[in-house]
């Protein structure tokens, strides 16, 4: 997860410490156990449920003022 953590902060350049990215790292971590069981979770062939709101109401563009 560091390795990752180091790609992304010479990508983006965070400009990350050692201690900085070895925090991120271990909060990925935790993370990634957290979302373990979901991804386990076997949703092939589930149509996902969609409900649509039909209070909103469109409004009119904005007219922006030219400068």
């Amino acid at each position: 997860m560091k390795d990752a953590v180091r790609r992304l902060n010479e990508e983006y350049g965070f400009k990350l410490t050692e201690k900085e990215i070895d925090i991120v790292a271990e909060q990925a971590e935790e993370a990634a156990l957290l979302f373990q069981s979901l991804l386990e979770v076997d949703v092939e062939g589930i149509t996902p449920l969609t409900k649509i709101d039909k209070r909103v109401i469109k409004t009119a563009p904005i007219k922006r003022r030219s400068r």
